[in-house]
């Protein structure tokens, strides 16, 4: 599952939650990426596979010292709609790994994580090639759909402070088509 312009780790995380089943429930405190993802497979939570139509929009941007060009440009995509679709595979559904569900390269740890009853709640900490960030996800779902607020705040690029949120929303859309963007 490889989509393009939302960093990874945000992007699959909340594809991961897109299609889990909401009987039963997972929490894990200081665990690595790759242990929560073995939680949640081994808890049976189950995901819809096929094709999920996602929508994603920037609602806020901000970076210390950020050129009057690219302020320019984040304002014309702040508060737009992008959407795209993404397959997932009947594999990935039974057993997400590490990688599903953001950076498992251990860069990235889950200061705190609990999904179940149709909610999510998380906080994630990165270390970055610029720096530390945490990302957190609120959100609801249900297996055929999500919705989701994630905000990333820390170090960007030269290391200068920068914070971002976006929503995102999907919806499971039958069997995939050979077409989806990733």
């Amino acid at each position: 599952m490889r989509l393009p312009i939302l960093p990874l780790i945000a992007l699959s995380a909340a594809l991961a939650l897109a299609g889990c089943g909401s009987e039963k429930s997972v929490t894990a405190k200081n665990e690595s990426v790759s242990d929560v993802a073995k939680k949640v497979s081994d808890a049976g939570l189950k995901f819809n596979p096929g094709r999920w139509d996602s929508t994603m929009k920037f609602v806020n941007m901000e970076m210390e010292g950020m050129p009057p060009e690219a302020k320019a440009m984040m304002s014309k995509i702040l508060g737009k709609d992008r959407t795209f679709a993404s397959c997932l595979t009947k594999e990935e559904a039974e057993k997400p790994d590490g990688k599903f569900f953001g950076q498992a390269d251990k860069r990235c740890k889950y200061d705190n994580f609990s999904m179940g009853g149709g909610k999510i709640d998380a906080k994630m900490t990165c270390n970055a090639e610029q720096g530390k960030q945490t990302m957190t996800m609120q959100g609801s779902y249900t297996p055929d759909t999500y919705q989701m607020t994630m905000s990333i705040n820390g170090a960007g690029p030269e290391g200068k402070a920068m914070s971002m949120e976006m929503q995102l929303s999907a919806k499971h859309n039958g069997a995939c088509t050979g077409k989806e963007d990733g």
